[in-house]
């Protein structure tokens, strides 16, 4: 039987990819590229929604945290990833001769090498360490688990931070920073808000008003230092300039504390919600199907070109923000359809019975490992 999901982190599943979406609409197009009223409203949008990825992860510990690991889940990520990998690559060769030798096309097919999913990678490395991760996070008391969680926020978001990935390196897009995340999640799952000696003793209301509100100054105040580092960066100083260049650089970073926090509130946000929705459960499904599809090398070549977002450059910030978010809500529910007829495909495929003794094989030779 499938396992009931619980709506409120499946909405909030479903927004990370809007934002995720929203992003690269933005970064990927050359619609970043534009200046005065435009560029400031494009930033807030980003900034806003730079919770994604880190979302992502923390919500995977909450729920990993305390289950055991499957090898059939695993391969689940790595078979939907492969298959899009392949099928687009050869749709491609196929559609668009000389734009991908037999060479590369080879190289497409063979399921090793996802560079183009670093997501992907990350999330399959901390997925094989999970068992070990939590070993740690079962035997730490609340007071060492937090002492660690402060130890790698200093670390692995602070130092990097402030030395500009001088001292520690961690741009986000790391291992080190999705165990981090992970390790998040966990200790929310472990202990859970409601115990919190601060929150408990407030309406479920209140509790949502306050994450709510750390949210927003979150955001607020790295927005905030997004706009003075340019001041800075214009003044004659190169003390001034070095410090400016510093925040700008790692603002958008996923490891900035700002950042962390602001998702860690985003997270904790939709942990107070309780409500059961078929609808959003059976969307939140395909999530998956959207980032392998609309982030594919291939596609993310010539997508924004199709669709001729960078034509509306010229026009009014009202327009293009519209035409962001409207880019933005059809390439999800496009990616959403794709991914409901390959779920459908897949079902046909577990139904062909030599397809299924050597699936049963190989599943019973990895759980003996």
């Amino acid at each position: 039987m499938e396992k009931k999901r619980q709506s409120n982190f499946e909405l909030m599943r479903i927004f990370s990819m809007l934002f995720v979406v929203m992003w690269h609409v933005i970064l990927h197009s050359n619609l970043y590229n534009s200046t005065g009223v435009t560029k400031f409203f494009l930033e807030f949008l980003i900034l806003f929604g730079i919770v994604h990825i880190n979302s992502f992860i923390i919500v995977t510990g909450y729920f990993q945290s305390d289950k055991e690991f499957k090898w059939q889940k695993f391969f689940q990520t790595f078979s939907i990833t492969w298959f899009y990998k392949s099928i687009i690559a050869i749709i491609f060769f196929i559609v668009m001769p000389g734009l991908i030798s037999k060479g590369e096309l080879l190289k497409e097919l063979l399921p090793l090498d996802f560079k183009d999913y670093w997501y992907i990678n990350c999330y399959l490395l901390l997925y094989l360490l999970s068992p070990f991760i939590n070993k740690l996070i079962n035997n730490l008391c609340q007071k060492d688990y937090r002492r660690l969680l402060i130890l790698l926020f200093i670390v692995f978001s602070v130092i990097p931070f402030i030395s500009n990935q001088g001292t520690v390196q961690n741009n986000g897009y790391t291992i080190v920073q999705f165990i981090f995340m992970y390790l998040i999640g966990g200790y929310i799952k472990k202990y859970p808000i409601d115990g919190n000696l601060h929150l408990k003793n407030y309406s479920k209301n209140k509790k949502q008003i306050i994450l709510l509100s750390i949210f927003i100054i979150s955001f607020a105040i790295n927005f905030i230092l997004l706009n003075f580092s340019k001041i800075l960066v214009s003044f004659d100083s190169n003390l001034f300039k070095e410090i400016g260049a510093y925040l700008f650089n790692n603002n958008r970073m996923y490891s900035n504390p700002l950042v962390i926090i602001q998702s860690i509130f985003y997270f904790l946000f939709f942990s107070t919600l309780t409500f059961r929705s078929k609808k959003i459960n059976y969307i939140a499904k395909y999530t998956l199907d959207v980032y392998l599809i609309h982030e594919n090398y291939y596609i993310l070549k010539y997508l924004y070109k199709w669709i001729r977002i960078d034509d509306v450059l010229k026009c009014k910030y009202y327009v293009i923000i519209f035409i962001i978010l409207l880019a933005t809500l059809m390439i999800f529910i496009v990616c959403i359809i794709i991914g409901i007829f390959r779920n459908l495909l897949f079902k046909l495929i577990d139904k062909i019975k030599p397809y299924k003794k050597v699936k049963t094989k190989l599943r019973k030779y990895f759980s003996e490992i």
